[in-house]
């Protein structure tokens, strides 16, 4: 089995998460005073603020999500908002074009289904994983030798 993460976009994803959380957390913990216009600042807007922070937090963990994993019989594409799970027979190519960011699977349907979990950002992990997943198209959908 295969199994793909982008692993550039998970640091930078954990950075931006805690960063987020921390700044908003730390902004309703000291959150006092008074509004320009004269208004009080009451406690529970500060709880209100750190639940924000909490609730973008975790949306920005969102692309954690992404990940692909192949085996001998076909391929399982996480991505964003969308699963993919697909029979290697039903996939016609395994492909990467140059000046796109990453690899997609291209379908006997003439459909496309992008494969987030393979970034060129990674470098060589990333064409590893395509090579891997090339190899494993290959074997599953080469034609049985009759002799």
């Amino acid at each position: 089995m295969l199994r793909v993460r982008p692993r550039r976009l998970r640091q930078v994803t954990v950075v931006i998460a805690t960063i987020v959380t921390v700044f908003l957390v730390a902004s309703g913990l000291t959150l006092s005073g008074t509004t320009a216009s004269g208004g009080q600042l009451l406690a529970s807007d500060g709880w209100a603020l750190v639940g924000v922070g909490l609730l973008l937090g975790a949306v920005a963990l969102t692309p954690l999500r992404i990940r692909a994993d192949a085996d001998a019989h076909g391929i399982r594409v996480r991505n964003l908002v969308s699963d993919f799970d697909l029979p290697w027979s039903a996939v016609r190519s395994v492909r990467y074009q140059h000046g796109t960011p990453w690899a997609s699977l291209l379908l006997h349907t003439d459909e496309v289904v992008t494969v987030l979990a393979v970034q060129i950002s990674d470098g060589n992990r990333a064409v590893e994983a395509i090579r891997g997943l090339r190899s494993l198209h290959a074997a599953a959908t080469q034609p049985a030798d009759p002799s």
